[in-house]
Protein backbone atom coordinates (compact mmCIF):
# COMPACT_ATOMS: atom_id res chain seq x y z
CA UNK A 1 0.00 0.00 0.00
CA UNK A 2 1.28 3.39 -0.98
CA UNK A 3 0.12 6.23 1.32
CA UNK A 4 1.00 9.56 0.04
CA UNK A 5 0.81 11.97 4.13
CA UNK A 6 0.32 15.73 3.78
CA UNK A 7 0.26 18.25 5.98
CA UNK A 8 3.97 17.61 8.17
CA UNK A 9 6.51 19.40 8.97
CA UNK A 10 9.81 18.77 10.75
CA UNK A 11 10.32 18.36 13.86
CA UNK A 12 7.58 15.59 13.60
CA UNK A 13 5.32 15.20 16.96
CA UNK A 14 6.58 12.24 18.50
CA UNK A 15 2.96 10.91 18.63
CA UNK A 16 3.04 10.68 14.65
CA UNK A 17 6.68 9.83 14.36
CA UNK A 18 6.00 6.62 16.60
CA UNK A 19 2.62 6.13 14.47
CA UNK A 20 4.58 6.50 10.72
CA UNK A 21 7.66 4.29 11.84
CA UNK A 22 5.15 1.70 13.05
CA UNK A 23 2.94 2.04 9.64
CA UNK A 24 6.50 1.35 7.82
CA UNK A 25 7.35 -1.43 9.70
CA UNK A 26 4.16 -3.13 8.58
CA UNK A 27 4.84 -2.44 4.87
CA UNK A 28 3.05 0.72 3.92
CA UNK A 29 5.04 2.68 1.46
CA UNK A 30 5.07 6.40 2.88
CA UNK A 31 5.22 9.34 0.79
CA UNK A 32 5.51 12.49 2.67
CA UNK A 33 4.65 15.70 1.01
CA UNK A 34 5.09 19.13 2.58
CA UNK A 35 6.79 22.45 1.56
CA UNK A 36 9.49 22.04 4.30
CA UNK A 37 12.05 19.08 3.55
CA UNK A 38 11.89 16.21 6.04
CA UNK A 39 15.14 15.00 8.33
CA UNK A 40 17.37 13.06 5.90
CA UNK A 41 18.42 10.63 8.04
CA UNK A 42 14.79 9.69 9.64
CA UNK A 43 13.93 9.32 6.28
CA UNK A 44 16.42 6.80 5.02
CA UNK A 45 16.32 5.04 8.10
CA UNK A 46 12.17 4.13 7.99
CA UNK A 47 12.42 3.60 4.24
CA UNK A 48 10.14 6.66 3.60
CA UNK A 49 10.06 9.05 0.60
CA UNK A 50 9.70 13.08 0.63
CA UNK A 51 8.89 15.09 -2.40
CA UNK A 52 7.68 18.87 -2.43
CA UNK A 53 4.29 19.75 -2.06
CA UNK A 54 2.65 20.88 -5.26
CA UNK A 55 6.36 21.23 -7.01
CA UNK A 56 6.22 19.42 -10.72
CA UNK A 57 7.25 16.55 -9.52
CA UNK A 58 4.36 15.81 -7.26
CA UNK A 59 1.94 16.76 -10.19
CA UNK A 60 3.30 14.40 -12.49
CA UNK A 61 2.79 12.01 -9.89
CA UNK A 62 -0.61 13.39 -9.17
CA UNK A 63 -3.36 10.02 -9.00
CA UNK A 64 -1.54 7.87 -9.74
CA UNK A 65 1.29 7.40 -7.54
CA UNK A 66 -0.23 6.25 -4.01
CA UNK A 67 -3.31 4.00 -3.38
CA UNK A 68 -4.51 6.75 -0.53
CA UNK A 69 -4.10 9.91 0.96
CA UNK A 70 -3.57 10.59 4.61
CA UNK A 71 -4.26 14.18 6.59
CA UNK A 72 -3.06 13.91 9.86
CA UNK A 73 -4.56 17.49 10.97
CA UNK A 74 -7.80 19.21 9.61
CA UNK A 75 -5.79 21.98 9.16
CA UNK A 76 -3.66 20.67 5.87
CA UNK A 77 -6.79 18.94 4.49
CA UNK A 78 -8.75 21.95 4.47
CA UNK A 79 -5.48 23.68 2.64
CA UNK A 80 -5.25 21.03 0.07
CA UNK A 81 -8.97 20.93 -0.89
CA UNK A 82 -8.00 19.88 -4.42
CA UNK A 83 -6.80 16.95 -3.62
CA UNK A 84 -9.70 15.28 -2.83
CA UNK A 85 -10.76 15.93 -6.66
CA UNK A 86 -7.91 13.52 -7.48
CA UNK A 87 -10.19 10.40 -7.20
CA UNK A 88 -8.02 8.91 -4.53
CA UNK A 89 -9.68 8.00 -1.22
CA UNK A 90 -8.57 10.58 1.70
CA UNK A 91 -8.81 9.90 5.56
CA UNK A 92 -8.47 12.92 7.84
CA UNK A 93 -7.77 12.83 11.54
CA UNK A 94 -9.51 15.43 14.09
CA UNK A 95 -7.21 15.83 16.55
CA UNK A 96 -8.41 18.71 19.29
CA UNK A 97 -7.72 22.45 19.17
CA UNK A 98 -9.02 22.78 15.31
CA UNK A 99 -12.06 20.96 16.21
CA UNK A 100 -13.06 22.49 19.59
CA UNK A 101 -11.36 25.75 19.49
CA UNK A 102 -10.28 26.66 15.84
CA UNK A 103 -13.80 27.34 14.61
CA UNK A 104 -14.55 29.63 17.30
CA UNK A 105 -11.52 32.30 16.48
CA UNK A 106 -13.81 34.85 14.42
CA UNK A 107 -9.53 35.23 12.69
CA UNK A 108 -10.47 31.45 11.28
CA UNK A 109 -13.54 32.23 9.88
CA UNK A 110 -12.99 29.87 7.44
CA UNK A 111 -12.40 26.71 9.61
CA UNK A 112 -15.98 26.03 9.82
CA UNK A 113 -16.55 25.98 6.12
CA UNK A 114 -13.59 24.14 5.42
CA UNK A 115 -14.31 20.91 8.36
CA UNK A 116 -18.06 20.59 6.60
CA UNK A 117 -16.33 20.27 3.10
CA UNK A 118 -13.34 17.95 4.13
CA UNK A 119 -15.99 15.62 6.19
CA UNK A 120 -17.84 15.74 3.40
CA UNK A 121 -15.15 14.44 0.67
CA UNK A 122 -13.20 12.34 3.06
CA UNK A 123 -13.44 8.69 2.95
CA UNK A 124 -12.92 8.31 6.47
CA UNK A 125 -12.89 10.44 9.47
CA UNK A 126 -10.40 10.10 12.06
CA UNK A 127 -11.04 10.95 16.04
CA UNK A 128 -9.02 11.22 18.89
CA UNK A 129 -11.50 10.53 20.81
CA UNK A 130 -15.30 10.16 21.68
CA UNK A 131 -15.94 13.56 22.43
CA UNK A 132 -13.92 15.01 19.69
CA UNK A 133 -15.99 13.11 17.66
CA UNK A 134 -19.07 14.32 18.96
CA UNK A 135 -17.84 17.97 18.31
CA UNK A 136 -16.78 17.40 14.86
CA UNK A 137 -20.44 16.11 14.02
CA UNK A 138 -21.79 19.21 14.50
CA UNK A 139 -19.61 20.72 11.34
CA UNK A 140 -21.32 17.61 9.66
CA UNK A 141 -19.32 14.97 10.62
CA UNK A 142 -21.08 11.56 10.07
CA UNK A 143 -20.93 9.14 12.21
CA UNK A 144 -20.93 5.88 9.93
CA UNK A 145 -17.79 7.56 8.26
CA UNK A 146 -16.38 7.81 11.22
CA UNK A 147 -13.82 6.45 13.71
CA UNK A 148 -12.13 6.62 17.22
CA UNK A 149 -8.21 5.86 17.30
CA UNK A 150 -7.24 6.99 20.51
CA UNK A 151 -3.81 8.25 20.97
CA UNK A 152 -1.14 5.59 21.83
CA UNK A 153 2.64 5.98 23.51
CA UNK A 154 5.21 3.73 23.56
CA UNK A 155 4.89 1.57 26.75
CA UNK A 156 8.29 0.21 26.83
CA UNK A 157 9.78 3.15 26.06
CA UNK A 158 7.92 5.41 28.99
CA UNK A 159 8.07 2.96 31.54
CA UNK A 160 8.15 3.11 36.07
CA UNK A 161 11.05 3.78 38.03
CA UNK A 162 10.57 1.78 41.37
CA UNK A 163 10.67 2.12 43.77
CA UNK A 164 9.13 5.95 43.99
CA UNK A 165 11.17 7.82 46.23
CA UNK A 166 9.20 8.87 49.84
CA UNK A 167 10.69 12.59 50.60
CA UNK A 168 9.20 15.10 52.30
CA UNK A 169 8.30 17.41 48.89
CA UNK A 170 5.52 16.56 46.26
CA UNK A 171 7.21 16.14 43.14
CA UNK A 172 4.66 17.90 40.58
CA UNK A 173 5.17 18.00 36.65
CA UNK A 174 3.49 19.20 33.46
CA UNK A 175 4.59 18.75 30.19
CA UNK A 176 2.84 20.65 27.31
CA UNK A 177 3.14 23.89 24.77
CA UNK A 178 2.89 26.56 26.81
CA UNK A 179 -0.03 28.39 25.59
CA UNK A 180 -3.30 29.75 27.25
CA UNK A 181 -5.40 26.12 26.12
CA UNK A 182 -2.91 24.79 28.76
CA UNK A 183 -4.26 26.64 31.50
CA UNK A 184 -0.99 26.94 33.19
CA UNK A 185 -1.82 29.91 35.12
CA UNK A 186 -4.31 27.41 37.18
CA UNK A 187 -1.98 25.20 37.58
CA UNK A 188 0.28 27.93 39.14
CA UNK A 189 -2.34 29.03 41.74
CA UNK A 190 -3.04 25.60 42.50
CA UNK A 191 0.78 25.18 43.61
CA UNK A 192 0.19 28.22 45.13
CA UNK A 193 -2.71 27.30 47.49
CA UNK A 194 -0.51 24.17 48.30
CA UNK A 195 2.49 26.28 49.49
CA UNK A 196 0.00 28.55 51.68
CA UNK A 197 -1.42 25.25 53.41
CA UNK A 198 1.64 24.59 54.50
CA UNK A 199 2.59 21.41 51.74
CA UNK A 200 5.72 21.12 50.06
CA UNK A 201 6.08 21.15 46.72
CA UNK A 202 8.36 21.36 43.81
CA UNK A 203 6.93 21.69 40.45
CA UNK A 204 8.29 21.62 37.16
CA UNK A 205 6.97 22.57 33.44
CA UNK A 206 8.61 21.45 30.02
CA UNK A 207 7.76 22.91 27.02
CA UNK A 208 8.01 25.89 24.77
CA UNK A 209 5.23 28.32 23.10
CA UNK A 210 3.91 31.89 23.09
CA UNK A 211 2.80 32.38 26.47
CA UNK A 212 6.60 31.84 27.97
CA UNK A 213 7.07 35.11 29.42
CA UNK A 214 3.40 35.40 30.50
CA UNK A 215 4.19 32.23 32.80
CA UNK A 216 7.64 33.87 34.00
CA UNK A 217 5.39 36.79 35.19
CA UNK A 218 2.63 34.74 36.75
CA UNK A 219 5.43 32.57 38.44
CA UNK A 220 7.01 35.84 39.58
CA UNK A 221 3.82 37.54 41.21
CA UNK A 222 2.79 34.26 43.05
CA UNK A 223 6.07 34.22 44.52
CA UNK A 224 6.99 30.52 43.41
CA UNK A 225 10.42 31.19 42.32
CA UNK A 226 11.79 28.88 44.92
CA UNK A 227 9.19 26.27 43.90
CA UNK A 228 8.54 25.91 40.01
CA UNK A 229 11.16 25.33 37.30
CA UNK A 230 10.14 26.30 33.84
CA UNK A 231 12.44 24.37 31.02
CA UNK A 232 12.62 24.91 27.81
CA UNK A 233 11.49 21.56 25.09
CA UNK A 234 13.12 18.59 25.94
CA UNK A 235 14.32 15.56 24.24
CA UNK A 236 11.90 12.23 24.77
CA UNK A 237 14.55 10.76 26.55
CA UNK A 238 14.75 14.09 29.01
CA UNK A 239 10.85 13.94 29.21
CA UNK A 240 11.03 10.53 30.16
CA UNK A 241 13.97 11.31 33.05
CA UNK A 242 11.32 13.91 34.54
CA UNK A 243 8.43 11.82 34.39
CA UNK A 244 10.22 9.19 36.49
CA UNK A 245 11.63 11.82 38.89
CA UNK A 246 8.22 12.93 39.59
CA UNK A 247 5.23 11.84 42.03
CA UNK A 248 2.41 13.62 40.18
CA UNK A 249 0.95 15.06 36.77
CA UNK A 250 -0.68 17.94 36.78
CA UNK A 251 -2.95 18.43 33.72
CA UNK A 252 -4.54 21.84 33.82
CA UNK A 253 -6.16 22.42 30.30
CA UNK A 254 -9.00 24.38 29.02
CA UNK A 255 -9.11 21.83 26.09
CA UNK A 256 -7.83 19.09 24.88
CA UNK A 257 -8.33 15.71 22.47
CA UNK A 258 -6.26 12.98 24.64
CA UNK A 259 -3.13 14.51 26.07
CA UNK A 260 -0.50 12.62 24.63
CA UNK A 261 2.02 13.85 27.65
CA UNK A 262 -1.00 12.70 30.07
CA UNK A 263 -0.35 9.31 28.51
CA UNK A 264 3.12 8.91 28.59
CA UNK A 265 2.97 9.98 32.79
CA UNK A 266 0.32 7.30 32.98
CA UNK A 267 2.83 5.06 31.50
CA UNK A 268 5.56 6.38 33.71
CA UNK A 269 3.40 5.09 36.46
CA UNK A 270 1.89 8.44 37.43
CA UNK A 271 -1.21 9.30 39.07
CA UNK A 272 -2.75 12.56 36.80
CA UNK A 273 -4.65 15.22 37.95
CA UNK A 274 -7.04 16.39 35.08
CA UNK A 275 -9.59 19.01 34.10
CA UNK A 276 -12.70 17.99 32.86
CA UNK A 277 -11.92 19.08 29.04
CA UNK A 278 -12.27 16.98 25.69
CA UNK A 279 -11.64 13.26 25.79
CA UNK A 280 -10.05 13.38 29.54
CA UNK A 281 -12.36 10.99 31.07
CA UNK A 282 -11.75 8.78 28.81
CA UNK A 283 -8.37 8.27 29.63
CA UNK A 284 -8.98 8.98 33.21
CA UNK A 285 -11.55 7.53 35.74
CA UNK A 286 -11.90 9.85 38.57
CA UNK A 287 -10.75 8.10 41.63
CA UNK A 288 -8.69 5.14 40.21
CA UNK A 289 -5.98 6.53 37.85
CA UNK A 290 -5.79 9.95 39.43
CA UNK A 291 -8.70 12.62 39.51
CA UNK A 292 -10.75 14.39 37.00
CA UNK A 293 -11.17 18.34 38.57
CA UNK A 294 -13.42 21.19 36.87
CA UNK A 295 -11.76 23.44 34.12
CA UNK A 296 -10.33 26.80 35.75
CA UNK A 297 -10.26 25.74 39.20
CA UNK A 298 -7.34 25.87 41.05
CA UNK A 299 -8.76 24.55 44.30
CA UNK A 300 -10.02 21.61 42.70
CA UNK A 301 -6.65 21.35 41.88
CA UNK A 302 -5.02 22.07 44.75
CA UNK A 303 -7.61 19.64 46.97
CA UNK A 304 -6.65 16.47 44.36
CA UNK A 305 -2.74 16.96 44.48
CA UNK A 306 -3.76 17.43 48.51
CA UNK A 307 -5.21 13.96 48.89
CA UNK A 308 -2.00 12.68 47.09
CA UNK A 309 -0.10 14.37 49.36
CA UNK A 310 -1.20 12.38 52.50
CA UNK A 311 0.22 8.80 51.40
CA UNK A 312 2.15 7.66 49.11
CA UNK A 313 0.19 4.38 49.03
CA UNK A 314 -2.72 5.89 47.66
CA UNK A 315 -0.29 7.64 44.47
CA UNK A 316 1.64 4.43 43.92
CA UNK A 317 -1.83 2.85 43.71
CA UNK A 318 -3.35 4.91 41.33
CA UNK A 319 -0.01 4.84 39.27
CA UNK A 320 -0.21 1.27 39.24
CA UNK A 321 -3.91 1.76 37.75
CA UNK A 322 -2.41 4.11 35.56
CA UNK A 323 0.23 1.99 34.24
CA UNK A 324 -2.28 -0.48 33.80
CA UNK A 325 -4.71 1.49 31.49
CA UNK A 326 -1.90 2.90 29.05
CA UNK A 327 -0.58 -0.60 28.32
CA UNK A 328 -4.33 -2.08 27.84
CA UNK A 329 -5.55 1.07 26.05
CA UNK A 330 -2.66 3.60 24.46
CA UNK A 331 -0.23 1.67 23.39
CA UNK A 332 1.24 2.01 20.15
CA UNK A 333 1.04 -1.59 18.62
CA UNK A 334 -2.29 -1.42 19.07
CA UNK A 335 -3.25 2.09 17.72
CA UNK A 336 -0.89 0.95 14.78
CA UNK A 337 -3.18 -2.33 13.99
CA UNK A 338 -6.22 -0.12 14.42
CA UNK A 339 -4.76 2.59 11.39
CA UNK A 340 -3.59 -0.19 9.43
CA UNK A 341 -7.21 -1.41 9.86
CA UNK A 342 -8.34 1.84 8.69
CA UNK A 343 -5.79 2.21 5.55
CA UNK A 344 -6.61 -0.98 3.88
CA UNK A 345 -10.86 -0.97 4.19
CA UNK A 346 -10.33 2.71 2.85
CA UNK A 347 -8.21 1.15 -0.16
CA UNK A 348 -10.19 -1.93 -0.44
CA UNK A 349 -13.20 0.84 -0.89
CA UNK A 350 -12.17 2.68 -3.65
Amino acid sequence: MRLLVVGISWPIETFLMRLFEGLSFQGIKLIFASKQKLNTEWLHQNHVQWIPLWSAAWRARLGRAWDAIYFPWNSAAIENLKLFDQGIPAVVSCRGSQINIAPHNSMRSQMKEGLRTTFYKAAWVHCVSQAIQNEAMQYGLKLEKSRVIYPAVDTNFFFPVEPKSKGAILKIVTIGNLGWVKGHEYALLAIRKLLDDKIAVRYEIVGDGPDRQRILYTIDDLGLQKHVVLHDRLSSEKVRDRLQESDVFLLSSLSEGISNAALEAMACGLPIITTDCGGMREAITDGVEGFVVPVRDPAAMALGLKKLTVTSDLRAQMGRMARRKAQRDFDTKRQIIEFLSLFQEVCIRK
